[in-house]
């Protein structure tokens, strides 16, 4: 009886962590449980079956194993440069340092020269632009409605709908930004929905940020 209610405990440990690794939200996390879940099934096997019952979770707590360690290696190995770590703190606040690079490289960084034109009011927005240093203006009707300083976001207000621009932002002096089609940004948020999750966080949080700025500005 105390064999059998020993085997039961190991029984539902197996279920226990792979319950925990299909709920959990890191990969590296999730792949972890599973190799968690592969060495207890190793024990339970041995114990119930012999010998030749512990290969296939064994395979798992392998497999599980070497990818939750390639995932931590691969994070440990992202580096940002000074000029993308606000990048990361801000917009990309929450998310995890290989996909932060990831996106980070399938945009680029421009020297941008003052009067250049980030979104045209009107127009689709094409790219999802973001500036590290220098400063722009939003235009609506040609008339100038609001500044635009480092760290901030131009385009994310319809870059996901693909809606026309509500405004022109023009540089006002040499910046350097960084710029991402929309097409690329809307793929790789659809490919990692937790991507897209912390995006539209920062995205609700920019157009909050601008608005209260204009409603100040009114004042």
């Amino acid at each position: 009886m105390t064999a059998m209610n020993g085997l039961t405990f190991v029984y539902l440990a197996i279920f226990a962590a792979l319950l925990a690794a299909v709920l959990w939200r890191s990969p590296r996390g999730s792949l972890a449980m599973t190799a968690i879940a592969g060495i207890i099934g190793a024990a339970y096997g041995y114990q119930a079956l012999g010998a030749y019952a512990v290969i296939l979770p064994a395979l798992v707590a392998l497999i599980g194993g070497v990818q939750a360690a390639s995932g931590l290696m691969a994070g440990r190995t992202a580096r940002f440069e000074r000029h993308e770590q606000p990048l990361r703190r801000g917009p990309f606040l929450g998310m995890n340092r290989v996909k932060a690079r990831t996106l980070i490289d399938q945009g680029l960084w421009i020297d941008a020269v003052a009067g250049d034109i980030l979104t045209h009011q009107g127009e689709p927005v094409t790219h999802l632009h973001w500036i590290s240093d220098g400063t722009a203006e939003t235009l609506i009707d040609d008339v100038p409605t609001g500044t635009c300083g480092p760290h901030s976001l131009i385009g994310e207000a319809t870059v996901y709908s693909e809606e026309p621009a509500t405004g022109t932002v023009r540089l006002t002096q040499d910046s350097k930004v960084w710029s991402i089609e929309a097409e690329t940004l809307r793929a790789y948020a659809e490919a990692h929905p937790d991507v897209r999750q912390i995006l539209d966080h920062g995205f609700t949080r920019s157009l909050a940020e601008k608005l209260d700025a204009m409603n100040r500005a009114d004042a």
